[in-house]
């Protein structure tokens, strides 16, 4: 009778177990890898990015594959419209749980209402997260979410997907992450930075052009307004106040001769806002160290680190005055002084944005330790 009674009890608990009848196989769904968002015609236009997990796999005995990128594409009056809209032509389930970068088109950031739908909806939706790159492009966007990888890597691994791993080897343009890219967007005065990528025509396999995604410049967004890009070459002083800037390569030039190349790193920078004479003015402080990988002149330390620190200087108030042209906050000075002198602020700011011009930036301080020569000595 025992044994009747385990059976029984075996039966009846096997009866409550789950089985995996709901499961989907992983070659079923289509994982989304990238999202891109354009504004035509007064429509949102969503694209698709779908990652070949084939491509990620390590193949046996040196077997190689050719790399395959697919796109989705849909439009509709919202950006939810537009998802919808794509749902309907997809031959899978799309799972958004994947994503790992959003690119606007310009002409979707210039539409304000378009970016609120975005960030309405990944509030909203479960699958979404908010541990994705931002960034912002003029090239049409089907070409760049089907440029590849080159040497045959995975789009996971390009700039587009993963920015930092060429910013911690030299920092010019720091990737922006979405939960940055919200709260900047939304809080009071902020200023968003996003990075600027195109298609980079400089690479080439077998003698054949083998474009690239590159980050080349940044786009400027303050109270949920657009103000312009600009190109790399116009914004290498915002790298010196950047907190993130882990390691950035210096130039010291006389005309078109290259004299010296610092890498420079243990970068610490502080802005200070101020009143003088009824007006917002601002004092920076900058400080670093070197090590010089290249050195092509008689310069000794000393002369240096006072060309190194002329340069910086000339590249911060360079920046800053690029940012006076397109009516962008380059250095988030209005942020810094909303929070270190509100009273004066609120008396000062015209619809969220405090007044500044090119006597804004009062003091610029900077110091430049030359540590290393490298395996040569310096005087």
């Amino acid at each position: 009778m025992k044994w009747i009674r385990c059976i029984l009890v075996t039966a009846l608990l096997s009866m409550l177990l789950t089985g995996c009848w709901g499961s989907k196989e992983i070659e079923h769904m289509i994982y989304v890898n990238t999202v891109g968002i354009d504004y035509v015609d007064n429509k949102v236009v969503v694209y698709i990015q779908m990652v070949n997990f084939s491509g990620i796999a390590k193949k046996e005995a040196g077997q190689t594959q050719e790399q395959k990128t697919f796109i989705g594409k849909a439009e509709g009056d919202s950006f939810d419209t537009a998802i919808f809209n794509l749902y309907t032509t997809s031959p899978q389930r799309i799972v958004w749980s994947n994503v790992k970068t959003i690119v606007f088109s310009e002409a979707a950031l210039k539409e304000s209402s378009v970016i609120n739908q975005v960030l309405d909806v990944w509030d909203r939706y479960y699958e979404f997260r908010y541990t994705v790159w931002t960034m912002a492009t003029k090239d049409p966007m089907e070409k760049v979410l089907t440029t590849p990888s080159i040497a045959d890597l995975s789009v996971i691994y390009s700039q587009l997907n993963s920015p930092m791993r060429t910013y911690e080897q030299s920092s010019i343009i720091a990737p922006l992450y979405l939960y940055k890219f919200i709260w900047k967007w939304k809080e009071k005065a902020e200023t968003v930075q996003m990075p600027f990528i195109e298609i980079s025509p400089d690479w080439t396999s077998n003698n054949a052009p083998s474009p690239n995604i590159s980050t080349t410049g940044i786009c400027f967004l303050q109270n949920e307004q657009f103000r312009g890009c600009l190109k790399s070459s116009d914004i290498l002083g915002v790298r010196w106040l950047e907190k993130k800037t882990h390691r950035t390569p210096l130039f010291l030039k006389e005309e078109q001769t290259v004299l010296a190349v610092i890498v420079m790193n243990k970068i610490k920078s502080s802005i200070h806002p101020k009143m003088k004479d009824g007006k917002p003015a601002f004092d920076i402080k900058v400080s670093m160290q070197g090590t010089l990988p290249e050195l092509s002149s008689n310069l000794n330390r000393t002369e240096l680190e006072q060309r190194a620190i002329k340069e910086i200087n000339n590249q911060i108030t360079g920046t800053y005055m690029k940012g006076l042209k397109i009516h962008a906050d380059v250095y988030r000075l209005s942020s810094i002084f909303y929070r270190d002198l509100p009273k004066e602020w609120n008396k000062l700011t015209d619809k969220g944005i405090i007044p500044l011009d090119s006597s804004s930036i009062d003091k610029i301080n900077i110091k430049v330790n030359l540590t290393s020569g490298g395996i040569s000595k310096i005087d």
